[in-house]
């Protein structure tokens, strides 16, 4: 079974760059543009793994990641993105597996992706 992918993030060339390199490796890839609409669907289908920005309009990062886990449990793999400087910080508290400071290598991207599934 292929892998579904959450990509959370507010700003189009992101998601845009995340989504063609996680499909160009095979995964089912969807996206949201704001933390509600995340929400609604993980709901909707519970995602293998979310990549995660913590800046996000409507519920940011930590809301995200936090709803996340009352939906699906502890067990839900979060890789955080973010282009603040305290992303080791943001991590711990979301209970993210690993993260990536923006801007951020694809071949890490990939990395850190296939080390969250398998894990």
């Amino acid at each position: 079974m292929t892998p579904n992918i959450l990509v959370v993030d507010d700003e189009p060339g992101i998601v845009q760059f995340v989504r063609g390199a996680l499909e160009d490796e095979g995964f089912d890839v969807t996206t949201a543009a704001d933390g509600r609409r995340a929400v609604e669907m993980a709901a909707a289908r519970a995602p293998d793994l979310v990549v995660l920005d913590m800046s996000l309009p409507r519920l940011d990062g930590a809301g995200v990641a936090a709803e996340l886990r009352r939906l699906h449990g502890d067990g839900v793999r979060i890789l955080l993105i973010t282009a603040d400087g305290r992303a080791p910080e943001k991590a711990r508290q979301v209970g993210a597996f690993d993260y990536l400071a923006k801007p951020f290598d694809l071949n890490r991207l990939l990395d850190k992706v296939q080390a969250g599934l398998t894990s």
